[in-house]
């Protein structure tokens, strides 16, 4: 396959209608404001960049129900610590500047893919690999260490505690979320029958409501009133024709808004029964990977173990490099390349244009900055606050326009315990993301990933198999058999279009056989008809 090394749709804006940016800002900044506050009363600001690494948790897990998310939340928090832990032990164990680099590359690699294995959700993995490894290059002593560590704790149970807040006010938010986001998804699918984009959304936004539904972990009336909703747009995506946009439309706005509890929708017997055929196919045996995602991730034979070597490659070439030329913090090229290395090739050249551009009004934007917030360090911590707002719209949106609200925050971030000169700063900057850019982008051409191509064609198989057992079920089939097969396939059509759009994007390597992809689709549409019929 031929990359296209087309600069335009790099720095290109994407619509995100559905985005809950404003929940990831609103988190953070109450939690950072709480241990900030506590240590300018104290007169101790500077110890502000150890809290700020635990309160940066709750920008994550805000997609996930809370019963879940209370668990993931709570290991998302001892995962960073012990990063951050092992980083503060590393800086006071020794100057060796090639020693602490060494270990910020693992943990910078480790990092990366445990974050794209795991449900914690958006944003990238760029904060805790940022955090963790500037810690490394910090002046530590031994006695300091457990308050600092300490420190990292404290912030992120208080990032725990308001990230599960909500759940006072609304217990089923993240549920009621990602329903009216299936539900919407009939829209397109409806309107234009021959659209496959549209299908295939459908299919995902499905899938992805009842994985969601299902981290729940609990039952009643209310999630039987979503549940019923997500069979609905099952009914829309086995038959189009069954789409109402202005039914669909007033749906999602009670889903989502209403804040007393939904009114449970009238169902009939074979509805009821396939809610509780996908409840019991919650509590059916689960493969390792489906049960222990981050831990598979570094399986041999993994697709994300090539993305590992390809963040190990770069981060280690990029720090190297910028040691050899004498720059004083190769953190920042090593979150730089951890950066821009992604999943396949064209993700990774869609980071490279808008990083480097980004990063260089970024630093232009600090510039002007500094001045201000050296005048008092809160005056830093409300920049590094409105900052963070704003990349949390922006970077999902246009990576460019984020990453210049990111670099000024990160550098305001190192200024905690000491005023550092600008200038350097800003020069050190600017090289390291060159060279974290380059040699991120190098790393990804010369280590290739031919696990994606063959995951594909697994999940194709996978989906040939699920429609070849819905076909052979008889008209005399149980409800919960058939609604367990029907979960099945529209899984495995969401898996297929992830799978393949990921291959398709890896260049240098051959396509995946799209006759025989076409074809399964089709077949599981026809079967999903069917058993809709």
């Amino acid at each position: 396959m031929r990359p296209q090394f087309a600069i335009g749709p790099t720095l290109r804006s994407t619509r995100l209608p559905r985005d809950t940016w404003y929940l990831r800002a609103a988190g953070l900044v109450v939690a950072a404001l709480i241990p900030l506050a506590i240590l300018a009363a104290i007169g101790r600001v500077d110890l502000g960049s150890y809290t700020m690494a635990g309160s940066m948790t709750a920008l994550y897990t805000h997609g996930l129900p809370y019963r879940r998310r209370a668990r993931t939340m709570a290991g998302f928090v001892a995962m960073l610590w012990a990063g951050c832990a092992l980083a503060l032990c590393t800086a006071a164990a020794t100057d060796e500047t090639l020693v602490r680099i060494a270990v910020a590359v693992v943990l910078a690699a480790v990092i990366k893919v445990a974050h794209e294995a795991s449900a914690v959700g958006p944003p990238p993995a760029v904060i805790p690999i940022f955090l963790v490894t500037a810690l490394a290059f910090t002046d530590q002593e031994w006695p300091d260490v457990p308050l600092h560590a300490g420190l990292v704790a404290a912030a992120g149970v208080v990032a725990w505690l308001v990230v599960m807040s909500p759940s006072l006010v609304r217990r089923h938010g993240p549920e009621r979320r990602a329903v009216a986001t299936a539900v919407l998804a009939t829209i397109p699918w409806g309107t234009d029958p021959t659209d496959l984009a549209a299908r295939d959304g459908l299919a995902t936004a499905i899938a992805a409501a009842w994985r969601t539904m299902s981290f729940a972990g609990t039952r009643s009336a209310e999630h039987t009133a979503l549940e019923g909703h997500i069979v609905a747009a099952e009914r829309v995506l086995a038959d189009p024709a069954l789409s109402s946009p202005e039914r669909a439309r007033a749906a999602a706005r009670e889903i989502e808004r209403s804040r007393t509890a939904l009114p449970v929708p009238p169902l009939t017997e074979d509805e009821v029964a396939q809610i509780r055929g996908v409840e019991l196919s919650w509590r059916a045996p689960r493969s390792f990977a489906e049960r222990h995602p981050v831990m598979a991730a570094f399986r041999p034979g993994s697709p994300s173990m090539p993305f590992f070597w390809r963040v190990v490659a770069g981060c280690l070439a990029a720090a190297l490099l910028s040691y050899a030329l004498g720059v004083g913090r190769p953190f920042w090229a090593i979150t730089s390349a951890a950066v821009i290395v992604q999943p396949n090739l064209l993700l990774t050249w869609r980071k490279a244009p808008p990083r480097a551009l980004g990063a260089v009004l970024g630093v232009g934007l600090f510039a002007l900055l500094a001045p201000v917030a050296h005048v008092d360090p809160l005056v830093g911590v409300a920049m590094i606050l409105v900052m963070n707002v704003l990349a949390e719209f922006f970077v999902p949106r246009n990576y460019l326009i984020g990453q210049a609200f990111v670099t000024p925050m990160a550098l305001l971030m190192s200024q905690f315990g000491a005023i550092l000169p600008t200038g350097e700063l800003v020069v050190d900057r600017l090289i390291d993301t060159v060279l974290g850019v380059a040699t991120g982008l190098a790393a990804s051409f010369l280590i290739r990933n031919g696990h994606l191509r063959r995951h594909a064609k697994e999940a194709t198989e996978r989906l040939e198999r699920a429609t070849s057992a819905a076909l052979a079920l008889d008209d005399g089939a149980r409800e919960a058999e058939r609604t367990r097969v029907r979960r099945e396939l529209i899984a495995r059509l969401a898996a297929v279009s992830a799978a393949v759009r990921s291959s398709d994007d890896e260049w240098w390597t051959h396509r995946v056989d799209e006759a025989r992809v076409v074809a399964a689709q089709k077949g599981a549409h026809n079967a999903l008809a069917k058993l809709s019929g």
